[in-house]
């Protein structure tokens, strides 16, 4: 009995090997600047991603997509290594922080995003939710995060100039404007200079400093303008302040979370009057209705937003030159790519059946 376990689990490893080696096969090299593997459980991790992602499972033609999509991301990394192109730690932790706060719907620390993770997920470290997310723990995600930004370093050293030199035309910006003419409406609306003083767990101290900002406001000790400034720094100065538009329709007041009618006695009010303080569960504010304007077709010419310089047509012309851009962009990466993915780069190590038996999994 004892050698049929003993041969049952000698049978058992070596199958294991037999996957473990399979998953750990090359498909490729890159040898462009060194030598890099592509192994099957890397295309694999990459097509669990992406089947997660898309809710649809992948057949060889797909995979052989997502093989080519990981030749040339390796290519444009080992392509901007040896141009001389480097990225530094900082720059890997400001995107890192970047896609956190993205995540979270919110400018996030570290470890403002561990502890949202902990406390929405039931306990969960930021290592194990990532990996559920992005199959990636925070070191891989960073390291990830600096391949990206070398491809895309190299990209805008190679095509830069060519990508920034693509702009919309006076026409197309005209063309845009008329064929959507019908949706540059602006609703009956209100500008106002909204204050904010954060309780922050002191809200005895919160309400004495909005009375003081309301007292200096109403005083004349203390401006608008001189509001604006502080608050650039609101750590510093206690508060925040600025202005907010308001639109009179029931989308609106779902937004800020109050009744239309609430909105609607707004319209009410004089401007250029503090209103009384209000409390919230968060802080005390304060307001100054500013502007009041009605709901009109905009002109090609209009500002987007009353109490701002933008026009439509510079808003135009800003959204499709960036669309332009980008498109730019997609073209160089793939002008580049296929000028990198040649023989003396890229050695297969797999193709045609062989390559498909690889990734029938």
């Amino acid at each position: 009995m004892k050698r049929i376990i003993f041969s049952a689990i000698l049978l058992a490893s070596a199958a294991f090997t037999a996957v473990a080696q399979a998953a750990l096969q090359p498909l490729v090299v890159i040898k462009l600047n060194g030598h890099e593997s592509i192994t099957v459980k890397e295309v694999k991790d990459q097509v669990e991603l992406y089947q997660a992602q898309s809710k649809q499972k992948f057949g060889v033609e797909e995979k052989k997509i997502i093989l080519e999509s990981l030749i040339n991301q390796k290519l444009m990394v080992q392509a901007a290594k040896k141009a001389g192109i480097a990225v530094s730690d900082s720059q890997v932790n400001q995107a890192y922080l970047t896609n956190l706060s993205q995540i979270a719907g919110r400018q996030v620390t570290e470890k403002d995003f561990a502890d949202m993770v902990r406390k929405n997920y039931n306990g969960k470290t930021v290592d194990q939710f990532l990996v559920e997310l992005v199959h990636m723990n925070v070191a891989q995600y960073k390291a990830y995060l600096r391949n990206q930004l070398l491809a895309q370093q190299y990209v805008m050293q190679q095509k830069g100039k060519e990508i920034q030199g693509v702009q919309a035309t006076d026409k197309e910006i005209r063309d845009f404007y008329e064929s959507n003419k019908s949706k540059f409406v602006r609703n009956d609306g209100l500008r106002m200079f909204l204050v904010s003083v954060p309780k922050n767990g002191n809200p005895a101290e919160a309400e004495k400093k909005i009375k003081q900002l309301l007292s200096d406001f109403n005083a004349k000790k203390l401006t608008l303008e001189k509001m604006r400034e502080a608050s650039q720094n609101p750590t510093a100065a206690g508060y925040a302040a600025g202005d907010m538009i308001i639109e009179k329709t029931e989308d609106y007041a779902k937004l800020l979370g109050v009744t239309f009618e609430h909105i609607t006695k707004l319209f009410d009010e004089p401007l250029n009057k503090a209103s009384d303080i209000k409390e919230t569960s968060q802080d005390y504010q304060f307001y100054v209705l500013l502007e009041k304007y009605s709901a009109k077709m905009l002109g090609i010419s209009d500002v987007v937003s009353p109490g701002t310089t933008m026009t439509i047509y510079e808003w135009i012309k800003q959204n499709l030159t960036l669309q332009k851009q980008q498109n730019a962009l997609l073209k160089a990466v793939e002008d580049l790519s296929r000028q990198l993915n040649t023989e003396a780069n890229v050695e297969r190590k797999k193709t045609g059946k062989d390559l498909e038996a690889a990734l029938a999994w």
